[in-house]
């Protein structure tokens, strides 16, 4: 059976299916967050019940239960997920995150990991708005090295670093002009638009085009081989 461990310093607690685990400054919770205990200042920039961590059917699943503050979900890579407001949740079909709590005095890091990791089909980024079933996109492949070195932060990076690189960051990585990574994008835009990607329209669409690759498996790890 499947079970997690909630730690925050020399705090550690252990879930198991149909347990819960609660975060907060107040002394009834089970991790005690910002709260002085450990002989440092109190941090009220912290919710005195901030997050519970939960397992229901083999899976983590996080809450915001602050009224007031919102709660940051930061995997070891990718982007972080912010769930902004009282009693949003989100499941995390991933084994190790780092729920972060950003008070007044500093960011305090509670590591959340399960110990027996889902099956390998399971195992993708934490999931942001968008339709419940994504397709893999096809590209040639000079689409495929552009695309790629756009992506290459949301590959290797983690939380607020992880969003996709400029065009002109990934020309310099491709040794391309600007305008062939711009044009090579507008088309894959218009493609994948009228093939109803959702969000490929204005200002972000080019990030939302690496956001919904990544997160669709159609750009992954191994295309980094494929890119100086």
């Amino acid at each position: 059976m499947p079970k997690a461990t909630v730690t925050h310093g020399d705090h550690q607690a252990t879930i198991e299916e149909g347990q819960r685990v609660r975060i907060g400054r107040s002394s009834v919770c089970d991790v005690q967050v910002g709260s002085g205990a450990d002989g440092g200042p109190e941090d009220l920039g912290v919710s005195r019940t901030a997050a519970t961590v939960s397992m229901q059917d083999g899976r983590l699943w996080v809450r915001n239960d602050s009224a007031s503050q919102p709660v940051y979900l930061v995997p070891d890579t990718g982007p972080t997920r912010v769930l902004e407001n009282q009693d949003e949740i989100a499941s995390l079909p991933i084994d190790r995150v780092t729920v972060q709590l950003r008070g007044r005095i500093r960011t305090h890091d509670v590591h959340v990991e399960l110990e027996t990791s889902p099956p390998l089909g399971d195992t993708r980024p934490i999931p942001t708005d968008g339709p419940a079933t994504q397709y893999l996109l096809e590209f040639t492949n000079a689409e495929r090295r552009i695309l790629t070195a756009l992506c290459e932060p949301l590959l290797t990076e983690r939380g607020d670093q992880a969003r996709p690189a400029s065009y002109a960051q990934a020309a310099e990585r491709l040794f391309l002009s600007r305008s062939r990574v711009e044009n090579c994008i507008a088309d894959l835009v218009k493609k994948y638009a009228s093939a109803g990607v959702p969000g490929l329209e204005g200002p972000e669409a080019k990030d939302n085009l690496c956001r919904y690759a990544v997160r669709s498996g159609s750009i992954t790890t191994a295309d980094l081989e494929h890119i100086p």
